[in-house]
């Protein structure tokens, strides 16, 4: 029941902006009501981690079909997509970790977890593993990263709109019937996202929640057993899920210290994609793949929130989430580690100022 105003807000949200015809209304829109909301004082109930979980399940069962095509053609252009989208993580974790640490006084632990391109909930995960950042650390990591997804939101859909390639605009029905059939393959498509989904629960890997329904739903789709999408209205829900969760930790965010993070957040984002564009545009005439795809391949963010959007604007979402799940085993194997060094670093630091 308390989530009734949170609901009722993001959908409103999400209404408006698509009978306005915005860009990827159902997120966008939803966020920024939430986050105009939450930020006027209006304290709102924000979905549970359970319920973030499973819309993240459902994306990544959503992204199987796509990601399956995507292996079937695995080659040399996929092969240097992944090496140029690690290219790209080295570098902003160098940089990026210099810059929070220097310009925004974090520490190194939150600096390093400020600038790896990953998911929030990645990021936290691997704090608590780590130790290197405090209960007070959250706040300020969720808003840096909070303020490059909605950049990116923003940036996507601007550029989309600049070359023309976003995807026709559907009627405000299609979001909620397409898709919408009876057949049992559709049935086996829940199933499936509902076994990944206890799956990555009892596992419980950061990530998971995404990366292990893409790759189970995946192996599925490549036995031919379905070859049907979960219905739009899935990937409507899931949109304004997100948007409503980003928006309230936008809103929520510690409001004195919310200029000079979102400034300096703002700053190294704008960097990260002049990063993503070079390499964009230098890998592109390498591999044959649109910009734009090759763009959102090297974007920093989680597989789930770059997913969505690639969805939104219809392009070849499998090639996506491909390149950021080789991105997200990377930073899965390199971010402990480099956390690891922080946190020893630290300690001895300590031990020397104490003695």
């Amino acid at each position: 029941m308390h989530l009734i105003p949170t609901i009722a807000i993001a959908g409103l949200g999400g209404t408006i902006a698509a009978l306005v015809h915005a860009p990827i209304p159902w997120l966008l829109g939803s966020l920024v009501l939430t986050a105009v909301v939450t930020g006027l004082g209006v304290r709102l109930q924000q979905p549970s981690s359970s319920v973030e979980n499973w819309m993240r399940v459902l994306v990544g069962t959503a992204l199987g079909p796509s990601v399956a095509n995507s292996l079937g053609s695995f080659g040399a252009p996929t092969v240097l997509s992944v090496i140029a989208s690690i290219a790209s993580i080295l570098v902003l974790v160098f940089t990026g970790s210099w810059f929070f640490k220097r310009y925004l006084n974090m520490t190194r632990g939150e600096a390093f977890l400020c600038s790896l391109p990953g998911g929030l909930s990645f990021m936290m995960a691997l704090a608590s593993d780590a130790r290197v950042a405090t209960e007070g650390s959250r706040p300020r990591i969720a808003l840096v990263h909070t303020v490059r997804v909605v950049s990116l939101v923003l940036f996507v859909s601007l550029i989309a709109f600049i070359l023309g390639t976003e995807k026709p605009q559907e009627s405000f029905a299609d979001w909620f019937i397409d898709g919408l059939v009876l057949d049992w393959r559709l049935l086996l498509i829940f199933l499936t996202a509902l076994v990944s989904g206890f799956i990555a629960n009892y596992l419980s890997i950061a990530g998971g929640h995404v990366t292990i329904p893409m790759l189970i739903s995946s192996m599925v789709y490549l036995t031919g057993l379905i070859d049907i999408q979960l219905p739009q209205i899935v990937i409507t829900l899931a949109m304004l899920t997100f948007g409503c969760i980003i928006g309230c930790e936008l809103g929520n965010g510690p409001l004195n210290e919310y200029p000079r993070l979102a400034s300096g957040s703002i700053v190294y984002t704008a960097a990260a994609f002049l990063l993503g564009a070079l390499f964009a545009q230098l890998f592109g005439k390498v591999t044959g793949y649109g910009f734009l795809t090759l763009f959102l391949a090297l974007a920093p963010g989680g597989i789930a929130e770059v997913s969505l959007i690639a969805l939104s604007l219809g392009l070849n979402v499998g090639l996506i989430a491909l390149v950021h799940l080789c991105r997200f085993m990377f930073i899965m194997l390199a971010g402990p580690v480099g956390l690891r060094v922080i946190g020893g670093a630290s300690r001895a630091k300590n031990q020397r100022s104490d003695s």
